[in-house]
């Protein structure tokens, strides 16, 4: 999936929750006959990122109303980005620190894409590192917290090595999963790895551009995507992914369509949203949601923000709590955020309130904890100055909070 809707799933997965390399090898196969990639050696000085410096958020995991995790990265003069982390405990964000490869002694380029929670003492974060050179390699970085502190945590070894992880999951502390791209042989290949409570090890990977997972279950985790061929859901079954048939938006028409993120509540509630070409030029986007009802994927009419709404019109990550409560949270016109919520009946575009100032905004990653309470992370202008922010839902409406500078 190249080409612009290939750029937003690459921008939308990273800052959310994944975007996996094109050219993969076949579902069910790891890198196309190749070995799995291997990473580096974290350098040895791995101390924390030093502080300050602009900020950028990307991903958001909630596992209460006062327990939440953001994060992204930050850039400290005068050299080097540094992987940032900020935490909510019921009253405020705050930054907490985390470690760097090579720590403040060997400046690197590392950030982190992707986070997820499933208990106080029990959260995943990962991304990527690189040496500050000219033309440098990329490889995964993986922290872990244990409920005092982040801690760097080995990427698996084995033959090429992996240049980014964007996106994790995590149902226990001996279940999660990590997704990504590296390359083998020559060839970019999909990473897929699994965590048993020891160590990551690598498992069959899926086949093409996509994002999630969305894990049910060790046995019961989707990833979706697509292409100017049609949409895209795979299925795993706990030893191999599985093509399962999508709807398109468009019949007998070939047009762009890509769902960027998925969320299930249920082996029965799976929701999965993206955007596909309504117009005659690849500009004219329209939202585009689908569900799977534990038998097949369907789609659902969904809003393109408030009435006139113009433009490219997309949803970048969704958040499913149960058959009566979704959330779903992307951008429209000229830079807006866009919120839409499920009711049980039908999607709907709910209020949001950006402090003033704020413009060209866009809503990357969403985390609910329940129906009245819901965190999202977005990144736009205000009076001139790009910024990240976040965003917290009431029930009703979305309102933008203060994010602390780390």
């Amino acid at each position: 999936m190249r080409g612009r809707f290939s750029g937003r799933l690459a921008a939308t997965m990273t800052a959310v929750a994944a975007v996996l390399c094109t050219g993969c090898a076949p579902a069910g196969s790891a890198g196309a006959g190749h070995s799995p990639p291997s990473p580096a050696p974290y350098p040895a000085d791995t101390g924390s990122a030093p502080s300050g410096g602009a900020e950028s958020l990307w991903a958001v995991a909630a596992l209460g109303e006062s327990d939440a995790w953001a994060v992204g990265k930050h850039t400290p003069l005068p050299r080097g980005i540094y992987p940032l982390t900020e935490h909510w405990d019921g009253q405020r964000w705050r930054a907490v620190p985390c470690p760097s490869p090579g720590g403040t002694a060997e400046p690197t380029r590392s950030r982190l894409a992707a986070v997820a929670i499933d208990a106080p003492d029990d959260a995943w974060a990962v991304g990527t590192w690189s040496p500050i050179e000219h033309v440098p390699p990329s490889y995964g970085l993986i922290e872990h917290w244990n409920g005092a502190k982040w801690a760097l945590v080995p990427v698996p070894s084995s033959g090429g090595h992996v240049t980014d992880l964007l996106a994790v999951a995590a149902i226990s502390p001996t279940a999660a999963w990590a997704i990504g791209e590296g390359v083998a042989g020559g060839h970019f290949v999909t990473v897929f790895m699994g965590w048993n409570g020891t160590r990551w090890r690598y498992l069959p990977s899926p086949g093409t551009d996509v994002g999630g997972p969305a894990v049910i279950s060790a046995h019961d985790i989707w990833v979706v995507g697509g292409s100017k061929r049609g949409t895209l859901a795979e299925h795993w079954d706990g030893s191999k992914w599985t093509i399962v048939p999508t709807p398109n938006a468009f019949k007998d028409r070939t047009r762009s369509s890509g769902l960027y993120a998925v969320s299930g509540s249920s082996s029965s509630n799976v929701w999965a949203v993206g955007e596909y070409q309504s117009g005659p030029t690849s500009l004219d986007t329209s939202t585009l949601v689908e569900h799977w009802d534990g038998a097949r994927w369907q789609l659902q009419p969904s809003p393109n923000g408030p009435p006139g709404a113009q433009g490219e019109r997309y949803l970048s990550a969704v958040a499913a709590l149960s058959r009566t409560s979704a959330l779903a949270v992307g951008s429209y016109g000229a830079g807006l955020p866009l919120t839409e919520r499920w009711d049980g009946v039908r999607w709907t575009t709910v209020p949001n309130k950006l402090q003033p100032g704020v413009t060209f905004a866009y809503l990357t990653s969403v985390a609910a904890v329940d129906p009245r309470y819901a965190w999202a992370i977005g990144e736009g202008d205000q009076y001139t100055k790009h910024i990240s922010f976040i965003e917290k839902w009431n029930g009703t409406s979305w309102q933008q909070l203060p994010s602390p500078n780390p």
